[in-house]
């Protein structure tokens, strides 16, 4: 029999977590550079946060093209803005003041 120490070691690893176990939510960033979201598809948990930092000298928006409706609002350089998901689903979303600008959103897994 493992001493107690090795068992709460093994259990404190997120990969090995008994089932049921939550991660706690994570924060991604996309940043807006040479009109183009990078990276342009993230993958993220519902509960995380995303959030999108407008570092070109020009404006930008990330509006969801899906049911989701969120968007940004314009975000001048500098700027930035945050969206947590609360289901799983794709949601491809764009830059309204530049469309050919594309992204996309792909939220898996269970709610952290």
């Amino acid at each position: 029999m493992a001493p107690p120490l090795v068992a709460l070691l093994v259990f404190a690893d997120p990969s090995t977590a008994p089932a049921g176990s939550s991660m706690p939510p994570r924060r991604h960033v996309v940043k807006i550079s040479g009109m183009a979201f990078q990276p342009a598809v993230l993958q993220v948990a519902p509960g995380d946060t995303v959030v999108w930092i407008n570092q070109d000298i020009v404006p930008h928006t990330a509006s969801a093209a899906g049911s989701d409706g969120w968007d940004t609002g314009i975000l001048v350089q500098g700027d930035s803005s945050r969206y947590v998901p609360r289901r799983s689903g794709d949601t491809p979303y764009i830059c309204r003041l530049h469309p050919t600008m594309r992204g996309g959103l792909t939220v898996t897994g269970r709610p952290r």
